[in-house]
């Protein structure tokens, strides 16, 4: 987690256990660019690469814009 949230245009990264066992990943990117950098990152790429080896099932993936009421964000 720490490296995660240390990497240029990172600005959240969270990971949480919900009570039925299922992990929920919350992260927030300054940019796309940054965004894609990060998912570009070695370690990461061949996790992804070959994630259904780890996992039960396929994971269900949401990916969203936020909105915000703060210039800037």
């Amino acid at each position: 987690m720490e490296p995660t949230r240390k990497e240029d245009g990172n600005l959240e990264y969270h990971l949480h256990e919900q009570p039925d066992g299922r992990f929920f990943l919350y992260e927030v990117w300054r940019s796309q660019e940054d965004l894609d950098r990060h998912n570009e990152y070695p370690p990461l790429r061949e996790f992804l690469d070959n994630i259904l080896e780890y996992l039960e099932e396929a994971p269900e993936g949401y990916f969203d814009t936020m909105t915000s009421p703060y210039p800037g964000w």
